[in-house]
Order: C-alpha cells, then sequence, then structure tokens
C-alpha cells in the first residue's frame, strides 16, 4: 500500500511543474502587409495563412499527420521535391498551413502573411530603392517597416 501511495505521490509531483510549464507557453503573432521580401518562418506549431502578388512558396511539412495538409491555390508551376514538400510558383497565390508543424519560405511581393504560433522567423527585405519592403507587426505591435537588412525572431514566448 505505501508503494502504491508513493508512486502516486510522485507521479502529482512531477505532473505539477509540467503543468505550470506548459501553461505558462504563449503563442505569438505575425501579420505582414505588402510585403516585398524573403521570409523563412519555422512553426513549431501554429498556422500560417496569406497571398501573394507574384512569387515563389515552398512549404514543408514536418509533421504530415497531426493536421491537414497545407493548401497552395493559383500555381503556375507546382513541383513537389519530396513527398513532404511542395513548391509553388506563380502570380496572385494563396496559401494555408493549418495547426501543424510547418516550414514556409515565401520570396516575392505583395506578401499578405498572418502566422499564430510558436516558432521562428527570419525576414529579409528585397534592398530595392525604388519599391518599399512592406510592414511588419510581431506579436500585435505597431506595424514597423520591414528591414533591408535579415532579422531574426522568435514568434511566441514563456512567461516566467
Amino acid at each position: 500500500m505505501r508503494r502504491i501511495l508513493l508512486l502516486l505521490g510522485l507521479a502529482a509531483a512531477l505532473a505539477v511543474p509540467a503543468a505550470v510549464l506548459a501553461a505558462s507557453r504563449t503563442d505569438g503573432t505575425l501579420s505582414i502587409k505588402r510585403g516585398h521580401a524573403t521570409i523563412a518562418i519555422r512553426l513549431q506549431r501554429g498556422t500560417a495563412i496569406g497571398r501573394m502578388a507574384n512569387g515563389t512558396i515552398k512549404i514543408r511539412d514536418v509533421s504530415p499527420y497531426d493536421g491537414p495538409p497545407p493548401e497552395l491555390r493559383n500555381c503556375r508551376r507546382r513541383r513537389y521535391p519530396n513527398p513532404s514538400t511542395t513548391v509553388c510558383t506563380g502570380r496572385r497565390l494563396t496559401f494555408r498551413a493549418l495547426d501543424g508543424r510547418f516550414v514556409l519560405n515565401l520570396k516575392g511581393s505583395g506578401i499578405y502573411l498572418s502566422a499564430v504560433g510558436r516558432g521562428s522567423v527570419d525576414i529579409t527585405g528585397a534592398a530595392d530603392p525604388n519599391i518599399p519592403n512592406g510592414v511588419m507587426s510581431v506579436d500585435n505591435g505597431p506595424y514597423q517597416p520591414i528591414s533591408d537588412f535579415e532579422t531574426i525572431f522568435s514568434l511566441g514566448s514563456s512567461t516566467p
């Protein structure tokens, strides 16, 4: 009887810190308007939707069985470099990667993107002096211009 009580007490003691740690994580948000840039998003868990006037989108579904597959529309040219990766090139592209682990790479102009989740983001503006790079907002903050230089940041955070 003592062994059972000891095991139950130990299991409860280990479960409480794990639950507190999981509850302290928060999803981050990213919004991009009128982007003219190269964007790489690595979502550990999250959702990304958007559209692009002209360019290339590459989406890799890291864990293909955890949710619906990513959707790409209006592809002029579609390639599958491997079973979990789709590359789409064209105009007026739309994409959707819902509730999963994804790696998204976008390069083009007229990018409108919304992402929610946890992961990392790498954005580099097009560095064309005649065309603005667009604006971005992180974690519901004010919109800031996208820099010509590489900007790397985390999406989502842990509160202490």
